[in-house]
This record gives structure tokens, sequence and C-alpha cells, in this order.
């Protein structure tokens, strides 16, 4: 992401409501409302699916090493495979919402933004039974009538401070070398894709690498409520930042 599109987010975030965007987590919160002391808690995000093939597989790993993560699904693709959405669900993980076909930003319009979060919601609700409240538009683009749009549907906009770029990789090794030189840090929203073999690689190493011993892996809703909707999963401190 160009620093000047960070400068407009971190704007953007400052001037809306605290529910409304988020591309960085913050403290989480302890049933009687205080902070709860400082660690580090992350969240690994999952979009574009859900796939036939490297979902299941992904799924697979996270219960392995004991993981939650977040999934922004897109519409057409859920319906075309009910079973894995409705087993995402099952699982403990978080459904977010990644528009119904995940078209190009700047040739869609407001309308049909605004129709196409509004179907895959619909979906969410139908096969999952819980309503959706996170929505991560395509490529992280908005303009205001889209975040005017998500507004008034009462969706926090969910973005990402750490890109894997796992879209660009080409092989196993080009995954186990992002993980071994990624440090996180408290708060960390972390992009990556689930239609492709390299997630379901992080989500295998994510729990065995020395530089995550420590983190606690946070559905991303768990920023934004309290810990009686939250269920963080500890692994074995994180640089000591928070």
């Amino acid at each position: 992401m160009g620093q000047f599109r960070q400068l407009v987010r971190k704007s953007l975030e400052a001037a809306l409501p605290e529910q409304a965007m988020l591309s960085r987590g913050r403290r989480l919160r302890s049933n009687s409302g205080a902070d709860r002391p400082a660690s580090c808690a992350i969240s690994l995000t999952f979009d574009d699916g859900p796939h036939p093939e490297f979902t299941p597989q992904l799924l697979d790993n996270l219960a392995t090493v004991d993981i939650k993560g977040t999934f922004f699904i897109v519409g057409e693709k859920a319906q075309q495979h009910p079973d894995i959405l409705k087993r995402i669900a099952a699982e403990g993980h978080e459904i977010g919402n990644h528009t119904w076909t995940h078209s190009e930003p700047r040739k869609t319009s407001t309308g049909q933004f605004h129709d196409e979060v509004t179907r895959t919601n619909d979906l969410i609700f139908n096969l999952t039974g819980t309503p959706c409240r996170l929505t991560r538009p395509p490529k992280g683009e908005l303009s205001p009538g889209k975040i005017l749009a998500l507004l008034k549907l009462r969706q926090t906009i969910v973005l990402w401070n750490c890109d894997t770029k796992d879209y660009l990789m080409k092989s196993w090794v080009d995954m186990e070398t992002w993980c071994l030189d990624f440090t996180p840090t408290h708060g960390d929203i972390v992009l990556m894709h689930d239609n492709h073999s390299f997630a379901a690689t992080t989500a295998a190493l994510a729990g065995t690498l020395p530089n995550m011993s420590g983190v606690r892996f946070c559905r991303v809703s768990e920023w934004l409520r309290d810990s009686r909707h939250s269920s963080t999963n500890t692994l074995s401190a994180c640089g000591g930042r928070s």
C-alpha cells in the first residue's frame, strides 16, 4: 500500500466513529470493560473464497494449530459452495462480506456496491443464522458514496495494515520466507487469500514459528467488542510491543 493511501486510510479511520472503520486492531477489552494487560494479538484474515479445494485445506490447518480467523467471502462463490461457508462458521471462524462478485472497484457504482453487500449479507445470514457486520471492499478501495452506503448498512469497514502479497507468490518457499521474516506487532490485521494454497501454508506455520510464540490470534470483531463475544487463542510475547 502506497504512503498516500495509508495516509488517507488513517485520516478516514480517525474521522469516522470507532465502530465504522478498522485497519489495525486496538486493545482488546476485558469482561469488565477495562483494557487487558499489554500483549501481542493479531488477526489473520482471508479474502476471495470460499474455494472448493484450498479453503478446506486452510480450515484443516487452522484447526490443527487452534487458530480462529476471519474470512471475507465473495457471495457468488459462497452460493456455489454453501457447505464450506457453513463449515467456516461451525468451526468458530468469523465471516465477513467481500461483496457478491468482487467487481473492479472503479467500474462499480455505489448502487451496485450497495446491492452486492446487501445480497451477500442476506446469503450469510440464511446459511449461518448469524448477521454479518463486517465488510471489506474489493482491493480496499472506497469512494465517499460507498463509505456512506456501508455506514447506512451498519457495517464496519475492515481494511488491513499487513499485506502478505500472497497473490504474487510463485512457490511454497516464498510464503515460508514471508512467515520467517514477519515480526508480529500488536494489532496487526494480516491480509491473505484462501483461493490458493499459500494461505494454508501460513496457517500450518503460524503455530510453530519461533517469532509467533505467545501470539494470540483473534477474530476481527474482537477489536470492536467486549470479550464476552471473543475467543482469543494463545499459542505458546510478541516482541513486547503493544
